[in-house]
C-alpha cells in the first residue's frame, strides 16, 4: 500500500486557528530543511520539514516542470513552488523563518557535479529565501533513508548551527579551533548574496576595478589575512564579515584571524587603550602600568606562537597582512621574524587625540609612544580615518593612507524589509525591553533613535538630556503629550569591551532622577542580541536618528541612517562631519549643545516641509553615488589595491630581498621597488587616477 504523503496545514483565514495564531505576541521561530531530489521520470521529488525545537512538521511533494524548457529552468520552476508553499505555510500560522537549510542526496549532487549551470539556480533560491522571507539560506550535503529524513536533519543541522533563544536568523560565529580563523558564513555553508547583488548596488567604474584587482590577486596568487581581537561587536568585526563575504565570491584568497580572548586583557585594551586614545576619561588610574604591558604582550605573543607562528600555515605564507586594531599590534614584531617579505597595513580604527598624543607626560603621549616604538612603527603603510586630528605624532605622513569605515548593502543591517519584518522586529525589541524593565516601541507614536554601544565616548547622557528639552519645547507649543514621539537608545555588546554593563548601568539610573522621571516612560532603554535585521528594522522604522558621540572614528551607524533616507542629527565629533552635509543630509551640532540638538528635533518634528527636504534629498541619486564610498565593494576595491601595490609576490624577487626597513626611507616602498609619498592622502585617489 501506497505511504500518504504528509503535506503543510494551510490555515483558513478567518479561521480560529488563524485568529488564535495572531494573538501571539511574537510569531514562534522555525527552522527549515529542504532536500531535492531528481527522479528516474525526470520529475522532482522534495521534502521540506519544518522544527522549533521541540517537534517536526513535514511537507513531501512532487514537482512536474514544464517539458519544453531547460534543466536550469526547471529548477527555477521548483523553487518557486517550494518558496510559495513555505510562505503560505508560515503566513498562516504566523510562523517566522529564521534560517532554511537546502540540501540534495547523492544522486542530485552527482547530476549537480556533472552539470555544474544546475548551481546557479539553487544559489538564486538561497538569497531569495534571504532577501524575500528574511531568513537565513545555507547549503549543505545530505543523508538519509529517505527525502523526508534528509529534510529533518537538515532542519535540526540548521538549527544548531543558529541561536534560537535570539531572533533574527544570525548564525553561531564559528571559529576554527587550530588557528582561530573565523569561518564567516558557518564556514561558507550560509549563502546569502550573489556577485549579482553587490554589482547591482554598485556603480559601473567601482565594479569594472573590482574585478580588475581580485582578477590581479589570483593571477599572482595573493595570500591576504586580517586580525583583530573579536569576530562579533562593534565596527571592524561587521565589515570583516561583509569584507570575506564578497573575497569569497570573487575568488580572492583573503582569510581573517582573531584573538583568543581573554577578560583581563580586554579591560586593558578598552579602557588603557580604547578610552585613553579617545581623551574620555583624565583618570591617573587608567594610565597604562608595567604590569599591563606584560600582560597584554604575552597575550599576543601566546596568540601568535599558538594559533599563527612557524608551521601554522598562516602567517609563514602571507603576502599582505592587515593589522585591524591596536589590541593585537604586538605581533607585529613576530611577523617580521617568521615572514620577512609580508607587507604589513596598520589600520587606526579609532579616533586618536593626536593634539594629548603630543603632550609629553600624557597618558596619551606615553601610550602612543609604547605602542609606535615598539611596534606599529614595523608596519608598510598607517591607515587612517580621514581625520587630520587622528594622525598621532611621529607618524610620517609620507607613511599614511586615508580610508573610511564602511558598511554592508546587503547584510541584515541594511537590507530592505517589508512592513511584516519591521512588526516582527518591533516585538522582538518590546520583548526584550521588558525583559529589561524597559518601556517598548508603541504603534500609535513616532520615535527619535540612537543605535550605539553603551560606551562613555557616545554621548548617551546628552542624548537623554536633548530629549527632555525636546519635550518641554514641545509642550510649550501646547502639543498633547501623546503626540511627542518615543525616544529609542539600543545597541549590540562586544565581548572586548566590559564597559557595557557600566554604562547601561549609569543610564537607567539617570532615568530615575527627578528630571528625567515624567518622560522614562516614554524613553525605551535596551542592550540587545546580536541581531542585525533588529537594529536595521528599528533604524528603518525610526523618525531620525541621533548620534552624539563625544569622540568617535567614523561612525557607519550614521552611513546606515543616511541609507535609509533618515535625517541625522549629530555632534561635530571625530568623522562624522565628513559623513553629514549639514543642512542637506544632516544637522551638525557642536559637542555638548543639547539645546541645538533639541531646537533640531523640534524643527524636524513639528515643519514637515522642513523634515521631507532632507528625506527628498537623501534619495538623490548623487547622494547614492556619494555613500558608495561607504560600502563594502568600494572599501573592497581600496583593500585588493593596496595588496597589488605592496605584495612582493609576482614581481622580480630581488626586490623583496633587498628590501630597505620600513623606517628607514621617505614614503613607502611597494611590491615593484619604487618608493611612494602617500602624503596622507585617500587610498581611493591613487586607483581613481585622482592622487
Amino acid at each position: 500500500m501506497a505511504q500518504t504523503r504528509r503535506k503543510f496545514s494551510i490555515l483558513e483565514a478567518g479561521s480560529p486557528r488563524y485568529i488564535l495564531a495572531r494573538k501571539k505576541a511574537i510569531g514562534k521561530s522555525i527552522y527549515l530543511g529542504v532536500a531535492v531530489s531528481y527522479t528516474d521520470e525526470g520529475l522532482f521529488d522534495w521534502a521540506c520539514s519544518s522544527y522549533d525545537g521541540n517537534e517536526f512538521v513535514s511537507h513531501e511533494d512532487t514537482f512536474c516542470a514544464s517539458a519544453t524548457v531547460t534543466r536550469v529552468d526547471q529548477l527555477k520552476e521548483l523553487f518557486d513552488s517550494i518558496i510559495q508553499t513555505v510562505r503560505d505555510y508560515s503566513t498562516s500560522h504566523n510562523f517566522r523563518i529564521q534560517a532554511v537549510c537546502v540540501g540534495c542526496d547523492e544522486k542530485t549532487a552527482s547530476v549537480v557535479a556533472e552539470h555544474p549551470a544546475l548551481k546557479d539556480p539553487i544559489r538564486e533560491m538561497c538569497t531569495r529565501f534571504w532577501f524575500d522571507l528574511d531568513a537565513t539560506p545555507c547549503i549543505y550535503k545530505l543523508r538519509g533513508l529517505s527525502l523526508n529524513e534528509e529534510a529533518a536533519s537538515a532542519a535540526r543541522k540548521v538549527y544548531d548551527w543558529f541561536t534560537p533563544q535570539f531572533p533574527g536568523s544570525i548564525p553561531r560565529i564559528a571559529v576554527d579551533p587550530d588557528t582561530n580563523e573565523v569561518l564567516v558564513d558557518m564556514d561558507n555553508h550560509c549563502h546569502m548574496v550573489d556577485l549579482k547583488h553587490f554589482e547591482q548596488t554598485t556603480d559601473k567604474p567601482t565594479w569594472d576595478k573590482l574585478l580588475e584587482l581580485a582578477a590581479e590577486c589570483k593571477r599572482r596568487q595573493l595570500k591576504i589575512l586580517f586580525f583583530n581581537s573579536t569576530p562579533q561587536g562593534g565596527g571592524v568585526a561587521l565589515m570583516r564579515h561583509a569584507t570575506i563575504r564578497l573575497m569569497r565570491l570573487l575568488g580572492v584568497d583573503c582569510r581573517w584571524f582573531v584573538a583568543k580572548p581573554n577578560p583581563d586583557v580586554f579591560v586593558i585594551t578598552k579602557r588603557k587603550f580604547h578610552n585613553v586614545f579617545q581623551g574620555v576619561t583624565d583618570d591617573e588610574q587608567y594610565r597604562l602600568q608595567k604590569a599591563d604591558k606584560e600582560l597584554w604582550i604575552e597575550w599576543c605573543e601566546q596568540n601568535f606562537d599558538n594559533y599563527w607562528g612557524e608551521g601554522k600555515g598562516v602567517v609563514d605564507n602571507a603576502d599582505v597582512i592587515i593589522m585591524d586594531d591596536p589590541q593585537v599590534s604586538a605581533i607585529i614584531p613576530r611577523i617580521r621574524k617568521l615572514n620577512p617579505a609580508a607587507r604589513i597595513l596598520y589600520r587606526s580604527h579609532i579616533e586618536i587625540r593626536a593634539d594629548l598624543a603630543s603632550v609629553a607626560g600624557s597618558m596619551q603621549h606615553d601610550l602612543w609612544d609604547f605602542l609606535w616604538g615598539g611596534f606599529i612603527n614595523k608596519s608598510d603603510l598607517f591607515i587612517s580615518h580621514p581625520v587630520a586630528g587622528f594622525i598621532p605624532p611621529r607618524v610620517p605622513h609620507a607613511k599614511v593612507a586615508l580610508m573610511p569605515a564602511a558598511t554592508d548593502e546587503l547584510d541584515g543591517l541594511n537590507k530592505k524589509m517589508n512592513a511584516t519584518d519591521l512588526e516582527y522586529y518591533r516585538r522582538v525589541f518590546n520583548r526584550c525591553a521588558e525583559d529589561q524593565g524597559s518601556p517598548g516601541i508603541s504603534t500609535e507614536r513616532p520615535y527619535v533613535i540612537q543605535i550605539a554601544r553603551f560606551d562613555p565616548a557616545k554621548g548617551i547622557p546628552d542624548v537623554i538630556e536633548s530629549y527632555r528639552l525636546f519635550r518641554e519645547r514641545l509642550a510649550a507649543t501646547g502639543m498633547d503629550a501623546d503626540q511627542h514621539p518615543q525616544l529609542v537608545i539600543c545597541g549590540h555588546g562586544s565581548i572586548d569591551d566590559p564597559d557595557g554593563t557600566v554604562i547601561y548601568d549609569q543610564i537607567i539610573e539617570m532615568l530615575a532622577q527627578p528630571e528625567y522621571l515624567p518622560y522614562a516612560k516614554d524613553i525605551c532603554v535596551a542592550r540587545l542580541p546580536a541581531s542585525d535585521q533588529l537594529l536595521c528594522a528599528l533604524l528603518r522604522s525610526s523618525f531620525c536618528a541621533l548620534q552624539l558621540s563625544h569622540r568617535e572614528g567614523f561612525e557607519v551607524k550614521v552611513t546606515e541612517s543616511l541609507a535609509k533616507y533618515k535625517p541625522v542629527i549629530a555632534y561635530r565629533s571625530g568623522g562624522i562631519p565628513l559623513q553629514i552635509e549639514d543642512g542637506k543630509t544632516g544637522i551638525l551640532v557642536e559637542r555638548g549643545n543639547t539645546q541645538g540638538v533639541a531646537d533640531a528635533l523640534a524643527r524636524l518634528y513639528t515643519d514637515n516641509d522642513y523634515y521631507e527636504s532632507f528625506v527628498n534629498e537623501l534619495r538623490t541619486k548623487a547622494q547614492d553615488s556619494k555613500r558608495q564610498q561607504y560600502f563594502t565593494p568600494f572599501q573592497s576595491v581600496n583593500w585588493l589595491y593596496l595588496a597589488t601595490q605592496f605584495a612582493y609576490k609576482g614581481n622580480d624577487a630581488a626586490i623583496a630581498k633587498n628590501q630597505p626597513q620600513a623606517e628607514d626611507i621617505e614614503g613607502t616602498y611597494l611590491g615593484n621597488g619604487e618608493t611612494r609619498n602617500w602624503n596622507a592622502q585617500y587610498v581611493r585617489q591613487f586607483w581613481q587616477g585622482s592622487a
